[in-house]
């Protein structure tokens, strides 16, 4: 049975909810569904000056984010998170993924990012969503600058080693 695959590249929000029922509405093979969705915090960790090597998170230093603009190539996200998403359908039997990546200027609180997945049974479906998540934190094609509000001049985020690693797993 072919996976049935929806992928959004948006600047509007969307409700989570709403994409629930879409997953499920007149799906009766698969008996697990699975989600992640994924906010902008009002801060990011602030790397330590002081502990060479000791992660932000380490350290719990934070910088405020009022706003995280992201920017994308289009046409070039959504093949990423399609073959992404190919890749966790060669990997588990699922019925459905849904993918919705948002861009543009987002508020703190705002939804960036939702993935979810039905499969016969949980495991599968758990681990097709996080299996996308990570390939998505890493390889997809997105690019993000914080802003907290004071000034024009934001941070582009930069790489995090934690999201390479846990690629690792995969």
């Amino acid at each position: 049975m072919a996976v049935d695959i929806s992928i959004s590249v948006q600047a509007e929000g969307f409700d989570p909810g709403a994409e629930y029922t879409q997953l499920r509405r007149e799906n009766y093979s698969d008996g697990a569904t699975s989600m992640f969705v994924g906010n902008v915090r009002d801060f990011s960790p602030k790397a330590s000056l002081d502990a060479p090597g000791v992660s932000a998170s380490e350290t719990g230093e934070h910088l405020p984010v009022t706003v995280l603009k992201l920017e994308h190539y289009p046409g070039m996200a959504e093949a990423a998170l399609t073959e992404i998403a190919r890749q966790a359908a060669d990997r588990w039997p699922l019925g459905r993924i849904r993918i919705i990546h948002r861009y543009g200027p987002l508020n703190a609180g705002d939804e960036i990012v939702f993935v979810g997945a039905t499969s016969a049974h949980r495991q599968d479906s758990l681990d097709a969503c996080a299996f996308i998540m990570d390939f998505l934190k890493s390889r997809a094609p997105f690019w993000k600058k914080e802003f907290s509000g004071e000034g024009e001049h934001g941070t582009w985020v930069q790489a995090r080693t934690s999201d390479e690693d846990a690629l690792e797993k995969w």
